[in-house]
């Protein structure tokens, strides 16, 4: 589904321009934005919107071939200057991302 998030936020007009930016997910940290250089840093994924799209595309891949409980790394093949990398977990279908969550384990509904 990340791949997903990506390839539509690139296909919005309204990011197109440099510092355009989308916040996901639950707590709506994580942000995906437009800037003339591709990489991972404290604030945000980022790169032109063709960059983006090889995200998605670099994600697609590597989902594709893992298993549950297995994990990937992307950033040397985005932009290998990065601070930090997009860690990916294959997790068993089913799995409710909430359930790894600290601040919501043991809270009752």
């Amino acid at each position: 589904m990340f791949a997903n998030l990506l390839r539509a936020y690139v296909a919005d007009p309204r990011n197109v321009a440099k510092s355009e930016h989308e916040h996901y997910g639950p707590y709506m940290y994580l942000e995906v934005m437009t800037w003339p250089d591709a990489g991972f840093d404290a604030h945000a994924i980022h790169g032109p919107l063709e960059e983006l799209t090889r995200l998605a595309m670099l994600v697609e891949a590597e989902v594709a071939t893992l298993h549950p409980g297995a994990r990937s790394r992307i950033r040397e093949t985005f932009s290998p200057a990065s601070e930090y990398a997009l860690v990916l977990e294959m997790r068993e279908d089913g799995f409710d991302p909430a359930s790894a969550d600290a601040n919501v384990v043991g809270v009752a509904g």
